[in-house]
């Protein structure tokens, strides 16, 4: 795990999440543009039960033991790409020391999709994110994420995490 300090990230696999969760029954409303307000609830209340039992787990699982007073703030979850995170970016205005990028659907080369990291100003590394693929990203100063645009499905959902004590 020692690589979230050094790169910026450190990649995950939790497969048995897709069944936990089983995103396939239901239809995303906020597609690219997620944080616009649409003025109507973006997800079914069974799904945000879903999505919060999956972020609790992943505090007691992985964050817990490395920043043990650490808060979970929220979650989103999206279909699609949108421009702005297609861009070298941080979310510091968020206000968050570190969140996961989960993965819903599988992405190939051919169609685009990946997520990639950048750190010590031009050391970068791209991932073609698969089904179960699980990303903990540090998002303090120094480190840069975007991802890929592509045509087809790529649902994501992200969980963010305040460490108190720091990274």
């Amino acid at each position: 795990m020692s690589s979230i300090r050094e790169r910026g990230y450190y990649k995950l696999s939790e497969p048995d999440a897709l069944n936990l969760i089983d995103i396939d029954k239901y239809t995303l409303k906020n597609v690219e543009e997620r944080s616009r307000d649409n003025g109507e609830k973006d997800l079914p209340e069974d799904l945000t039960q879903k999505l919060l039992i999956f972020g609790n787990y992943l505090k007691t699982k992985y964050i817990d033991p490395n920043w043990p007073q650490s808060v979970f703030n929220k979650f989103l979850v999206w279909q699609g790409v949108d421009r702005d995170n297609q861009g070298w970016h941080t979310d510091l205005f968020e206000n968050y020391d570190i969140f996961f990028l989960f993965y819903f659907d599988d992405t190939f080369p051919e169609s685009g999709g990946s997520i990639n990291f950048k750190w010590d100003k031009d050391k970068t590394a791209s991932f073609q994110p698969k089904k179960g693929d699980l990303f903990l990203v540090n998002n303090t100063r120094g480190f840069w994420h975007r991802a890929e645009s592509t045509q087809i499905l790529r649902r994501t959902a992200s969980f963010d995490f305040n460490t108190i004590t720091g990274i």
